[in-house]
């Protein structure tokens, strides 16, 4: 009966470890952050992308300064005067004496003709909010890929660190083992000074994975406003078309190339604006007002006035000039960027799709290295136990281990940075990830 309770009471201290443990294991589940979550954060904490939701703000009310430039004009005009007037002697009829007056008129101007000046610079005001517009786009698309980018770099060093400290403790247990070994004589000091040489080198590379885990953590910060304490690896990466041509076209699709053509198109419309600048101008014109004067004879009267009026510019010093000149300039430099743009989003897609392929051709190699350098590490083992290899060649397959790890950890984070920056080149990572975190981080783009 003894001997049951006790087992009662082991199974139930099981079970209750079991709880406790599946609890620990969701409490961390849930505080961990998701990469989603990080890409919600940065599109909140990121102030270049607010500046750039300003800049459409700005945008949107010049395009409406555009619309209401060339309208009615109506005034309310209101004048109080005093006047002194003297007349020489031997005048017939004189009007010296002090006149006092007052004055108030409606004034009403529409222009009905701008040489098309109104509608071009419309147009302007339309291509400048449509090139702002990519520029948010780009700035989002940028905050995206730099968060990915900070994302993956931490679990790379995160993954590596732990490879370090896996590494040091493989070490210090080889140094136990090799000190007990150089205390019966079975191996030479040389063999125990290379033994603490690669101890003392394990020490310093955890130190170094720590370090540059910290430098990681803290660009994290910098551009989440949040601490990297326990990230989730990704599992799922987006697909990526295994034809170069098809990724090469939709290039042509990035927010900057498009933001560098409506430029452009602005720059084209100004050009044309500028050229009209002296071309002439038909005003509607009304006035109605009434006007009292007082003077030793008093006088009244009020006026009604329509007409058209054509306003010609002949002379402005060489002003339109110039402006031809520099809006022609604009012009030229808008296409000269977009060039740029083209060739270097091309070069950029083609580098970073031949980095993908090679990283994901190799997936499989690695994979056998570390499997050939795990066997080799058990029979070194073995074989060092019987004394038919040094400490030398233990130390050297453990290491060899180390490295394709290490290896297969870069290449696994690298890849997901690749994947997300050809989705960056072709512009689509805005269309990827949800337009909710955007809404979320504030601002009216309207």
């Amino acid at each position: 009966m003894k001997i049951r309770d006790n087992y009662l009471q082991k199974q139930v201290s099981i079970y209750q470890f079991a709880i406790y443990f599946s609890i620990l294991l969701l409490s961390s589940s849930v505080n961990a952050m998701t990469l989603d979550e990080a890409l919600s954060a940065s599109l909140k904490h990121e102030s270049q992308l607010e500046m750039s939701r300003l800049s459409v703000n700005q945008s949107t009310a010049m395009l409406e300064q555009a619309r209401q430039r060339d309208g009615l004009k109506l005034n309310l005009v209101g004048q109080l005067d005093y006047e002194r007037v003297e007349t020489p002697t031997g005048v017939m009829f004189p009007t010296e004496g002090n006149r006092k007056g007052r004055s108030l008129q409606l004034q009403l101007d529409y222009p009905v003709y701008t040489s098309g000046r109104h509608q071009l610079g419309i147009e302007v005001a339309k291509n400048q909010l449509s090139a702002q517009s990519q520029g948010l786009s780009d700035r989002r698309s940028e905050t995206i890929l730099n968060t990915v980018m900070v994302y993956t770099d931490v679990l790379k060093k995160q993954a590596i660190l732990e490879l370090r400290k896996k590494t040091l403790a493989n070490l210090q247990r080889s140094l136990y083992e090799s000190q007990r070994r150089f205390d019966v004589g079975m191996i030479t000091r040389a063999d125990l000074a290379q033994v603490l040489a690669q101890v003392a080198q394990g020490q310093a590379d955890v130190t170094q994975a720590q370090s540059n885990l910290s430098v990681s953590e803290a660009q994290f910060y910098q551009i989440t406003g949040e601490q990297p304490d326990r990230l989730v690896a990704m599992t799922n990466l987006p697909k990526i078309s295994s034809h170069l041509d098809i990724i090469l076209t939709k290039t042509k699709n990035h927010p900057a190339l498009m933001q560098a053509k409506y430029e452009k198109q602005a720059a084209e419309k100004q050009y044309a604006l500028v050229k009209r600048e002296l071309w002439p101008t038909v005003m509607l014109t009304s006035r109605a007002g009434s006007q009292h004067e007082a003077s030793y004879i008093g006088s009244e009267s009020n006026n009604y006035m329509v007409g058209v009026q054509l306003n010609v510019p002949l002379y402005d010093d060489g002003l339109n000039r110039a402006n031809i000149k520099k809006a022609q300039a604009d012009v030229d430099l808008a296409k000269q960027k977009i060039k740029s743009l083209e060739l270097d989003l091309n070069q950029r897609a083609q580098t970073t799709y031949a980095q993908l392929r090679s990283i994901q051709k190799n997936k499989d190699a690695l994979k056998n290295a570390i499997d050939a350098a795990s066997i080799a590490l058990v029979y070194t083992r073995k074989e060092f136990e019987l004394g038919t290899k040094t400490t030398f060649d233990l130390l050297n397959t453990e290491q060899k281990l180390l490295d394709v790890q290490t290896q297969q950890t870069v290449n696994e984070q690298d890849e997901v940075v690749f994947v997300y920056q050809l989705l960056d080149q072709m512009g689509d990572l805005n269309d990827l990830v949800s337009t909710q975190y955007q809404q979320q981080g504030g601002g009216n783009d309207n």
